[in-house]
């Protein structure tokens, strides 16, 4: 480790230990006496105040006084919320599980107005793009109401910027950190993570009716993430002949055997960059009017090496006990892949607020979204031959959890000389989206009905255009070409995987690609243009009415949401030899009815009920006939559209109290969900000719399906609360603590019958605790996260092949000290607990699917506000 990362880590450590000590001398000095809400506890305020005043079901994080988040990943701090889970990519938090559904049927919106999704096939925002210097809070709506968008079956993300008159005439606030990985990217370019923000507004004019805030962000890092898996199937049986069956076949001798070893090193280079601009005019208290735009991107620069030890298919077993055998032919497979993810979203936004009178308020927005993914790709492929494989044999041991393979002859295995070339791949995928919205709504208020009145109406309509293209060409070696990985030959890194593994050897990246240009025209080339490709447009018009009715502590909200969708795609599919269209368009109507009722049992006891109806969308891909081709490891999938695929549509209860205590809030929840034409993936494993010119080989195959029935019930509980009753100095203290319980289960048809499962990517506990301290110009806070296990992928043929993750907790801590009044020192550290990533199978749900290690991240920064 570097010098300058020996000072970081010392600084750090300085900073958690002595801040305290010093904080605490510094308020005896100048005899505070009093406790100044700021930071922590401030955001905690501004949540329950927000949730308060919600007529329906709405939790909230929000920014403190400095103007950031509590976590600087805005995914990240949705942990906080209850009924959210978060999926991970590369030990980042990105997409948000809200009660029991996966981002792509949650929607997410910024001041209320549509995201472009930024994927290649679903209907996804990852929320770690969002810069977290542009959020005053985010916002998560879990009973949308007649007037919201109805593609919502989990709830409402939306993230509520900065305005310029939130707080004083002219503010800015901006963060600076320089961070230090535990898995550093030592494996290629092992560069400082950094990250900087700021936000600056001002109201201008005599009267200050305009408006000004400009926000931005910039962050990168370098990680190397280890990791060691099975395939998928990862496990399989052998018949009384000694010869492989499925998991689970009656003609199997119950014994679980690892298909494979395989072994990665991923190192990510990911930088994000972005910023916003609201400008806001507000001459009268009736009108007021805004535009605002944004523009935000996340670039991944990967680079994956892979080793793949494995038994041939056919090779039968001996000497097999209950955790040990000998396969006497067997090949070693080395794989490398270069990874250029670039994800942009940008977009724009006029709106309106006109009260045409006491009682009548017009709303109005034009929006423009637009979203991007630019994703090039080569993969390169050595292997040892099958002809030679009597040379490569193991004996495996699973006695403990991590599968043991051991070379007959090691040396063997490091003769660069007895891996040939098998395949080249360059690939380039390319999405774009465009998303027209216009929105019209009328809001009339009176008191002809008790105590008040509210009737509201409006309209949208929304043209979404999702296009995708993906362009491949396979490269193979002409006879008499002679490459090995001898002319591509680099040790592999030193670090052991697990502790017990070696990644050795691997293929030198710069060396292959030389190869290959100087020897391109001995290659054999099959291109694949079209079959991936689709363009999808969909069409949404939508109406509403609904009323509000309020009768002294009693308030009523129902109405009735109608969506049109209209839907073309445009794919093509495969026939025998020949290539032909796919089209496809479809229209579909929903009725969709909703009752909420507040109950303000007392001024601090609130109870809240809700019959809501939403819908959820089929990812635009999954709707059409494409079939693409991924070769991002030794194994390709194959991932098949679903031109049958039907809308989700769901039916909700939600009961809530909300009991509002001296400096907090104790609120438990209880909600169900009947989901008719609930949509999963299913993986089987086939023997296929993908035309790569590789010939017949194992491919993962995966298909989006309708399940036949589906249902969520759920709990939350959450108790926020800020110890200011006590005596000083313990009135600093505060908690946050949450968790939500669900249950699961849908039926679905596969070639063997019914199945009943959990869902998809759910897990059946959450859980979320924080504990602060805040006393004169000292923070402090630690944190802690729960993620119960989870089923994470379906086998259709082969229920022992289910695949589930394992429950993760993780800690974090944060620590500040105020320097002077606009000058923040802070001190981060993540995933205190090492927590990283394991992945289940089999039977019993208890064996190595796989495994990535995370490690810890430390950040040393300055905050500044004026």
């Amino acid at each position: 480790m570097s010098s300058h990362r020996i000072q970081l880590l010392a600084a750090t450590a300085l900073v958690l230990v002595l801040a305290p000590a010093v904080a605490q001398a510094q308020t005896q000095a100048q005899a505070v006496d009093e406790l100044v809400v700021t930071g922590q506890r401030l955001a905690q305020e501004k949540s329950i105040a927000v949730k308060k005043a919600a007529f329906n079901v709405v939790d909230s994080v929000s920014s403190d006084d400095i103007g950031k988040l509590p976590d600087h990943n805005t995914a990240s701090a949705l942990r906080r919320i209850p009924g959210i889970s978060v999926q991970e990519d590369q030990g980042e938090p990105r997409f948000p599980v809200l009660r029991g559904l996966t981002s792509t049927y949650n929607r997410t919106t910024i001041d209320g107005a549509i995201v472009g999704s930024v994927d290649q096939a679903g209907r996804t925002v990852p929320l770690d793009i969002v810069p977290s210097a542009m959020a005053a809070r985010i916002e998560v709506v879990k009973t949308v109401t007649p007037d919201m968008d109805a593609n919502a079956i989990g709830g409402v993300i939306n993230v509520v910027t900065r305005s310029a008159f939130d707080g004083p005439r002219r503010f800015f606030s901006g963060t600076a950190a320089l961070g230090e990985y535990e898995q550093s990217g030592a494996q290629r370019k092992d560069q400082i993570p950094v990250r900087t923000n700021f936000s600056v507004g001002t109201r201008l004019g005599a009267d200050e009716a305009f408006g000004v805030v400009l926000a931005a962000s910039y962050q990168k890092r370098d990680s190397d993430i280890p990791q060691v898996e099975i395939a998928n199937p990862s496990y399989q049986e052998y018949n009384a002949a000694g010869l492989p069956v499925a998991s689970g076949s009656p003609l199997g001798n119950g014994i679980q055997v690892p298909i494979q070893r395989r072994l990665f090193y991923y190192n990510n280079v990911r930088e994000r960059s972005g910023g916003n601009l609201k400008l806001e005019w507000r001459p009268t208290d009736a009108l007021r009017l805004g535009v605002s735009g944004l523009y935000t991107q996340m670039k991944d620069d990967e680079e994956r090496i892979e080793a793949r030890y494995e038994q041939l298919a056919t090779a039968p077993v001996r000497n097999q006990t209950a955790t040990a055998g000998i396969f006497d032919r067997a090949r070693n497979v080395l794989g490398l892949g270069r990874f250029q993810i670039n994800r942009s979203i940008w977009g724009g936004r006029f709106d309106l607020d006109w009260e045409l009178s006491p009682k009548l308020l017009w709303t109005a927005d034009l929006i423009y979204s637009g979203a991007k993914l630019d994703n090039p790709e080569s993969t390169e492929e050595f292997r040892t031959t099958d002809a030679r494989a009597a040379d490569f044999g193991f004996s495996y041991g699973t006695s403990g959890f991590y599968p043991q393979f051991q070379a007959a002859d090691p040396g063997a295995l490091n003769v660069p000389a007895n891996y040939n070339f098998q395949s080249r791949n360059e690939l380039l995928r390319d999405s774009q989206e465009d998303v027209y919205e216009a929105r019209s709504d009328l809001k009339f208020d009176s008191d002809a009905f008790g105590d008040a009145l509210e009737l509201k109406a409006g309209g949208v309509y929304r043209s979404t255009e999702r296009v995708f293209d993906q362009n491949s060409v396979t490269f193979t070696p002409q006879v008499g070409l002679v490459y090995t990985l001898a002319d591509a030959y680099q040790a592999g890194p030193t670090e052991l995987i697990q502790g017990g593994y070696r990644l050795d050897p691997r293929i030198n990246s710069q060396a292959a690609l030389d190869f290959f240009a100087n020897n391109r025209a001995r290659f054999n080339s099959a291109a694949n243009s079209v079959t991936a490709d689709f363009e999808v447009t969909e069409d949404i018009y939508a109406g509403y009415g609904q009323f509000k009715l309020e009768q002294g502590r009693f308030t009523l909200l129902a109405g009735l949401r109608y969506e049109r969708t209209e839907v073309e795609a445009q794919s093509v599919r495969t026939l025998g030899t020949a290539i032909v269209p796919a089209n496809r368009s479809g229209t579909y109507d929903n009725w969709l009815p909703g009752v909420h009722l507040r109950f303000d049992i007392l001024e601090d006891l609130v109870v809240r009920a809700a019959w809501t109806n939403t819908i959820g969308r089929p990812n635009f891909s999954d709707i059409t006939a494409r079939e693409a081709i991924v070769l991002t490891g030794t194994i390709p999938t194959l991932s098949r559209g679903n031109p049958d695929l039907q809308p989700r549509e769901s039916q909700a209860f939600d009961v809530s109290i909300e009991a509002y205590i001296p400096d907090g809030l104790f609120a438990v929840g209880v909600f169900h969900k009947d989901i008719e034409n609930e949509i999963f993936s299913t993986t089987s494993s086939q023997q296929l000719d993908l035309g790569l010119g590789r010939g017949v080989e194992n491919v993962t195959v995966t298909q989006a399906q309708n399940a036949q029935s589906a249902k969520i019930t759920g709990v939350e509980v959450a108790w926020q609360q800020a110890l200011s009753f006590l005596p000083a100095p313990l009135d600093g203290f505060g908690f946050n603590v949450n968790a939500t319980f669900l249950e699961t289960q849908f039926t679905f048809l596969t070639p063997v019958g019914p199945r009943r499962t959990g869902f998809v990517l759910q897990p059946d506990v959450t859980t979320n605790m924080s504990l602060y301290y805040q006393r004169g110009p000292f923070e402090g806070r630690v944190s802690y996260n729960y993620i119960g296990g989870f089923l994470e992928g379906i086998n259709a043929n082969i229920p022992n092949a289910d695949q589930y993750w394992n429950g993760r907790h993780s800690y974090d801590a944060q620590a500040s000290y105020r320097i002077t009044e606009n000058l923040t020192l802070f001190a981060e550290a993540e995933n205190l607990s090492n927590a990283g990533r394991q992945e289940l199978t089999g039977p019993n749900r208890n064996l190595l699917q796989e495994s990535a290690e995370y490690g810890r991240t430390f950040w040393l920064g300055l905050s500044a506000r004026f």
